[in-house]
């Protein structure tokens, strides 16, 4: 079972819903819907500081204690959380009510541990990370915070490591539709490298400037996406 420490959140109801999010924001707080496991979506304010504290330390793994109007905490992941791209401040969050008894599909970081001979001894190529993250499936209890990678016996360019060869912790398995033999990362000589980032650094700058020019109004009231798990 998966050891983490507790991390909690207080929320309000809110009532201020579309454009009159602005003022709440303005206020230090944080719009959210909250959904899932025998809830019906209900609109709630965060406090903007509490929130981003929990956020960099749950990410989309953690469960979290939500206390609503001094009620008793609710197991809940953070589903998705909107960032302005211009201000970075903090516009929208979705929380996810869980079932303690079911099992959930979520994404959990991969991070490689070790040194590559290729790459940190005979300097043949750079390591290219493919998947930063793979969907699992697991009771909420047995969410792991990160999935580790060791690359300490990647000794020659194209060396990689596979999806199968990722040990899952006792509880965890492979969401559905994933193909084991998938790369999580290889050895890729620097001048491959060096022109996949250029092409990741473009389609993200596209991505941004759409952002950018989509209308304000359509992140003031997402719909709830409908739970998984």
């Amino acid at each position: 079972m998966a050891t983490t420490m507790a991390l909690e959140l207080r929320a309000t109801p809110r009532e201020e819903l579309g454009r009159h999010a602005q003022g709440l924001r303005r206020r230090g707080f944080v719009p959210a819907v909250l959904y899932g496991h025998n809830v019906s979506p209900q609109s709630l304010s965060l406090e903007a500081r509490a929130l981003e504290r929990v956020w960099h330390r749950a990410g989309k793994s953690h469960l979290v204690d939500l206390t609503l109007d001094g009620g008793s905490p609710r197991k809940v992941l953070i589903r998705e959380l909107q960032v302005d791209p211009r201000s970075a401040h903090l516009v929208h969050a979705d929380l996810f009510a869980v079932n303690l008894r079911e099992k959930l599909t979520v994404d959990i970081p991969i991070v490689p541990v070790g040194e590559s001979p290729a790459v940190a001894v005979e300097k043949l190529g750079v390591l290219q990370q493919i998947l930063t993250t793979l969907k699992i499936e697991c009771l909420p209890s047995d969410i792991p915070a990160q999935l580790t990678v060791d690359v300490s016996g990647l000794v020659a360019v194209d060396d990689g490591v596979r999806i199968s060869e990722i040990e899952l912790p006792e509880g965890v398995a492979l969401a559905q539709g994933l193909s084991p033999e998938d790369l999580v990362l290889k050895v890729t000589p620097v001048r491959v490298a060096i022109e996949a980032e250029e092409e990741e650094e473009a389609a993200a700058a596209e991505a941004a400037a759409a952002e950018e020019g989509a209308p304000a109004e359509a992140q003031e009231t997402p719909e709830a996406p409908a739970p998984e798990g």
